[in-house]
């Protein structure tokens, strides 16, 4: 998979020369890749997700509900930029200003110890009580999805979009942007869409990305935060709905199927 609308130097010489098919995850991967010039068939074949890995909160799982604690979104930002999490972290203070006028929300941003210079520098700065940190590494994402309310995960490009897709099979309301590995035709069924973008240039020190990515509206992305913070139980009913859907269309048996079938049809 590629996160770029262009395949990183030497993909297409390579694939054209050894492969006699790919298979992608996505239709904006396969659309990269003949753009690219690729002349070999591109067939898409969808990930999945484990309902077994990734149970409902609250629903005969191992997680159980905090009602107690203050609506807590959480965010990703361990793969630098491309998560999203420099939009939420803008859009959490448009949605709810200076913490005297919502102290009970938070974000909580989920990283890695020394991944990104600015996060390190801001986790040193901030003096946000509402606004946390999670440096640490942990054994299971489930642990991470189940501490929050909303994940806000408007990313500027996904080959699929695992992290989206595993907290909405535990049950939470997933804020995602139409676009790439998201956008695969169904993102109304599992997510809340961003569907306000704007193109942004890929830097040029990214790890097997060329082209440009989206990034979300600023905007409309405080307004959808704002939107679950203020209606908990129909943003939660959202949650369960698209917990439902995925176990019903977009699991790795289902991703099984479809690969076995592309197998029989050409082999």
């Amino acid at each position: 998979m590629t996160e770029g609308t262009k395949l990183p130097e030497g993909w297409t010489g390579h694939l054209n020369s050894f492969c006699e098919r790919v298979i992608v995850p996505c239709e904006h991967n396969r659309q990269a890749y003949v753009d690219s010039g690729v002349e070999i068939p591109v067939h898409v074949v969808h990930g999945g997700t484990s309902p077994e890995e990734f149970p409902m909160i609250g629903r005969n799982g191992r997680y159980a509900p905090q009602s107690a604690r203050p609506y807590t979104f959480l965010a990703l930002g361990d793969r630098g930029a491309r998560k999203g999490w420099v939009e939420v972290w803008q859009a959490f203070y448009k949605a709810f200003q200076a913490p005297s006028g919502t102290p009970d929300v938070r974000l909580v941003l989920k990283t890695r110890p020394h991944t990104n210079d600015l996060i390190d520098r801001i986790c040193g700065a901030c003096r946000d009580p509402r606004i946390s940190f999670w440096l640490e590494d942990v054994d299971a994402m489930a642990d991470c999805y189940a501490q929050a309310d909303c994940f806000a995960i408007p990313s500027r490009s996904e080959g699929w979009g695992m992290p989206h897709r595993e907290a909405a099979m535990m049950g939470l309301p997933v804020i995602a942007t139409r676009y790439s590995g998201l956008d695969d035709g169904h993102l109304d069924e599992w997510a809340i869409p961003i569907d306000g973008m704007d193109p942004d240039p890929i830097p040029p020190n990214a790890l097997h990305m060329r082209g440009e990515w989206m990034r979300a509206d600023v905007d409309e992305l405080a307004a959808k935060m704002r939107w679950c913070y203020e209606h908990r139980e129909a943003a939660a009913a959202l949650g369960r709905q698209s917990a439902h859907w995925l176990r019903s269309n977009q699991t790795w048996e289902h991703s099984a199927r479809a690969l076995l079938d592309l197998i029989e049809r050409y082999c």
